[in-house]
């Protein structure tokens, strides 16, 4: 989630959506401090499969931004209109 919000946060910031480039903003700052709190606690508890999923996760995530999240954002928009 967060490599699919820090992609968006370029791309606002690119297109200056200052509204929606805030919001993205709140959502970056939610799942970088959930995120960060779960592999901290995992790993104090020597789990160390946490770092393989970590880097698993960060990569797919990069990978939904660029290629799927165009499409996933046009069928949102359809919805709540």
């Amino acid at each position: 989630m967060f490599n699919i919000f820090k992609t968006l946060e370029i791309k606002y910031t690119y297109e200056h959506k200052v509204k929606e480039l805030m919001f993205n903003s709140v959502w970056i700052n939610l799942v970088s401090l959930g995120s960060v709190y779960f592999a901290i606690d995992s790993l104090l508890k020597g789990n160390w499969l946490v770092v393989l999923v970590y880097i698993a996760g960060s990569v797919v995530g990069k990978w939904v931004a660029m290629t799927k999240m165009y499409k996933i954002k046009n069928k949102i928009r359809i919805l709540f209109n």
